[in-house]
């Protein structure tokens, strides 16, 4: 799911992955390309930083949900998860609404 690594942490890898170990071994005519792309990453990740998720919201709901402040709300719980559990999936294949048993 998208929860770890999450957009940003993928485009600063791929970014490292780009400038530190392709960069240095790619052939001279390929280097400007390798650099423009880098270039590319690390902007989408600084600006990706913004559009993360709240996390400590998460992690609240979960430090909730372990405490059992949920387990007499099972339903309520549902209704809230189902939204965000929708969105990701739609995400990982968009066709899992049509993927019903």
């Amino acid at each position: 799911m998208q929860d770890r690594p999450d957009a940003h942490e993928l485009l600063a890898a791929l970014e490292r992955y780009l400038r530190d170990d392709l960069l240095p071994d790619a052939p001279p005519e390929h280097r400007f390309r390798v650099r423009v792309a880098a270039n590319v990453c690390a902007i989408l990740a600084r600006e990706t930083v913004g559009l993360a998720p709240d996390r400590s919201a998460a992690q609240r709901l979960v430090d909730e949900i372990r405490a059992g402040a949920w387990d007499d709300r099972l339903p309520e719980l549902a209704e809230r998860l189902r939204p965000e559990v929708a969105a990701k999936l739609a995400i990982d294949n968009p066709n899992w609404a049509n993927l019903s048993p």
